[in-house]
């Protein structure tokens, strides 16, 4: 059963690590002068999107 018990905190895990990725992600293509300028607006709000959700977690106290 502590296996049972560990899989909810695994997932968090996991969609911590894919937010802060996707904040990284969104960051480099926000960056990138060689992209047009829709596809780097794209990769903020995107960053923005994944900080925000960080945010969230932290203020649940689940990070």
């Amino acid at each position: 059963m502590a296996t049972e018990e560990q899989k909810p905190q695994e997932l968090d895990d996991d969609e911590l690590f894919d937010l802060i990725g996707a904040v990284g992600a969104g960051i480099g293509v926000a960056k990138d002068e060689g992209l047009p300028s829709a596809a780097r607006q794209v990769g903020t709000d995107a960053a923005e999107d994944a900080a925000a959700k960080l945010a969230d977690l932290k203020h649940l106290g689940q990070t």
